[in-house]
């Protein structure tokens, strides 16, 4: 039985990748089990997770169902001795599966792949190096409970990895289409050519929805299996996807529901970074969450090719920030060896952290929200916004403004009634009851921004608003009216607002308008023209580009353009002042003059509050950053304390304390600093 929540406070873990083939004699015939868990007890890591299968398909346990990795053959054991070895160094050890991704059992069963071609082929049989298995081959499942129950008894496991618990295709194979046709009673699979499905399909939209519902069935038949053999233990499907993937691999909520705790690889920059720490924070069911990075620079592929001390301990340090778990990615050499200069610059990283770990407890403060939906991140229009690509630059955007934010989830919607105002940007695909939420905290003095029209049933409850059409021009503009004019500062009507996209038009009643729509003199792509270079605006109309409405006790502000989208001052400019013109910048939890490249993250106690500050462009020069002020509101407090970290000891600081804020300087930030106010 393993040890039931042993992950609550292990924040030091570690994967080495072992996706090898076996028909060259030399690939893993040097693994040694002694020499990896040195490597690791170098790096301090608290919780490796071990190769048990890989995407390739071969086996590291004397398999029954499967196939052995031939260096294996011999030597069956030698996976056991390393799990054994962990435990024995006190560390805790999750096995690591390949749902889906199944080279060998492609191959050796053609009749389970996830089919993608009009000829019945698949990726592989295409000429590709990953074999995918269906999640609804009755035979491929019956295959995955084998293997688990063999993992089961062969391993002494405290958790269990799942990865690749999504589509990576839409598969139209025979059992994918019988189960179609059964639960929705039609005759034929709709279309659904990559790459452009149709969006706007009632019948594509209906097959998404049962694609969704079975990939959670079939991640909670994985997690159910393992639960059952091995009472206690922890289990995580890689969540990675519900971020980095389209809506067509349905890594959705329904995915998350059967794990122990969020987690999954990234390879984005520290925003997407910071954007993500937030989602999983707030949508595990356990803390911590778990952020994997990889310590190749830039990705896996360029696998001898490390990130520097200081690339990779920013990284482990803003997760840190989050009070979440650092997950370190290597690979294998193909030989079966490890680069020992690896863990010794991973143990160099987390020793910066260890100092911090006793404080990774609290709530995060999070006065304003973005609402990221797994489900509907796509633009049915083609165009290159979704709800994904403005959550992630709005949560940017918030941070540069030193706004503190936190990114929601579809399963949080019921819990908006703490924030002061909620941002739901491009939303899509939406399921009645998140729209019934998010008219609920309205109605009750919420603050909510939406942007576009993808669904047209949230402008239409939230607004009492119906979609027109969109406009025929590329070019539009936004004049602000006078209740804008404040808002949009240095734009007018006659310099108004550029949007330099098509944008939708809405009829709305008792709405006040914040701004109409200003077309060109000529449409974009006519030969005729008022100035050759660009589309000047000439034509004003009184058709609502921004406005708002009250909806119960709250407000409802709604933009046709997704400001929030685009990176350029004049739009973050423009968002700020939104902001303030919706919320009080001034009575917000904690207020700053930092510079934009600073995130503070905050998180309260019983008898403390903790600020962690990062740069965010922290580079290998490691520059300080000039001196600024941070403010917390919070109640009197008794000192203010900056951890020392790894090479200092723990130093109280001055601070003032006026009208409910405490006040201190923050001088000479490099990388990170955690502040401690002690009541």
């Amino acid at each position: 039985m393993a040890k039931e929540k042993w992950y609550s406070n292990v924040y030091r873990r570690n994967l080495v990748d072992m996706h090898i083939e076996d028909w060259d004699a030399a690939f893993l015939s040097e693994f040694s089990p002694e020499d990896y868990v040195a490597n690791l007890k170098k790096a301090h890591i608290e919780a490796p997770m071990l190769y048990l299968q890989s995407h390739v398909g071969h086996c590291y346990w004397p398999t029954k169902t499967g196939h052995m990795h031939n260096a294996f053959k011999g030597r069956e054991d030698m996976m056991k001795r390393l799990v054994d070895l962990c435990h024995k160094e006190g560390m805790y050890v999750v096995g690591y599966y390949s749902l889906i991704y199944n080279t060998v059992e492609e191959d050796r069963h053609p009749e389970w792949r996830i089919v993608t071609g009009e000829d019945g082929s698949s990726a592989r049989s295409r000429g590709g190096r990953y074999g995918h298995c269906c999640p609804n081959n009755p035979d491929y499942i019956a295959f995955v409970k084998a293997q688990i129950a063999e993992m089961a008894e062969y391993f002494d496991l405290d958790g269990m990895f799942y990865d690749m618990t999504f589509w990576p295709g839409i598969c139209q194979c025979e059992h994918c289409k019988a189960r179609y046709l059964a639960e929705t009673g039609r005759t034929e699979l709709p279309d659904c050519k990559l790459p452009a499905v149709n969006w706007n399909d009632p019948n594509f939209l209906e097959f998404q929805k049962l694609r969704i519902q079975w990939m959670g069935e079939f991640a909670a038949m994985a997690t159910g299996e393992i639960k059952r053999l091995v009472p206690g233990i922890s289990v995580e499907h890689n969540y990675a996807c519900s971020i980095a993937g389209s809506p067509l691999v349905c890594s959705t909520e329904l995915v998350n529901d059967q794990c122990d705790y969020a987690g999954g690889d990234l390879y984005g920059d520290l925003y997407n970074h910071s954007f993500t720490a937030k989602y999983y924070y707030n949508v595990t069911r356990n803390q911590p969450f778990e952020y994997m990075t990889v310590r190749c620079d830039k990705l896996l592929a360029v696998h001898t090719n490390s990130k520097t001390e200081e690339h990779l301990a920013t990284e482990v340090m803003l997760t840190a920030a989050h009070h979440g778990a650092s997950f370190i990615i290597d690979a294998i050499d193909p030989v079966g060896t490890l680069d020992p200069r690896v863990y010794d610059r991973v143990g160099k990283v987390f020793e910066r952290q260890m100092p911090y770990e006793k404080y990774f407890s609290g709530d995060l403060v999070q006065d304003v929200a973005v609402y990221y939906t797994t489900t509907g991140h796509y633009n049915s229009r083609g165009q290159n916004y979704d709800n994904k690509t403005c959550s992630v630059n709005l949560t940017r955007a918030l941070i540069e403004e030193n706004i503190p934010v936190g990114v929601i989830g579809n399963r949080k919607t019921g819990d908006m009634a703490h924030y002061k105002m909620v941002f739901a940007p491009q939303m899509a695909f939406m399921e009645d009851e998140n729209i019934d939420d998010m008219v609920r905290y309205v109605e009750n003095g919420g603050v909510l921004y939406l942007s576009g029209v993808e669904d047209t049933k949230v402008i239409e409850r939230l607004l009492g608003a119906r979609f027109m059409e969109w406009t025929d021009t590329g070019m539009v503009y936004m004049a602000p009216t006078d209740a804008g004019a404040e808002i949009f500062c240095d734009f007018s009507k006659k310099y108004p607002f550029p949007t330099e996209m098509s944008l939708p038009v809405i009829a709305v009643e008792g709405a006040e308008v914040l701004a109409t729509m200003t077309f060109p003199y000529t449409r974009t792509g006519e030969q005729r023209f008022a100035s050759i270079h660009s589309n000047p605006p000439g034509i004003p109309s009184d058709i609502p580009a921004m406005l708002t409405k009250k909806l119960g006790r709250g407000t409802v502000i709604w933009s046709a353009c997704p400001i929030e989208n685009d990176t350029r001052r004049s739009h973050r400019k423009l968002l700020k002042r939104l902001i303030a013109h919706c919320i009080d910048l001034n009575a917000l939890s904690v207020r700053t003059n930092a510079p934009r490249q600073v995130e503070l993250v905050t998180f309260r106690r019983e008898s403390d509050t903790l600020i962690s500050a990062v740069d965010l462009l922290c580079t290998d020069e490691l520059l300080p950053v000039a001196k600024f002020t941070v403010e917390v509101k919070c109640t009197k407090p008794a000192k203010v304390v900056r951890i020392g970290g790894k090479d200092r000891a723990d130093a109280e600081i001055p601070f003032t304390w006026s009208g409910g804020y405490v006040k201190f300087d923050v001088e000479n930030l490099v990388m990170f600093e955690m502040y401690r106010i002690k009541y």
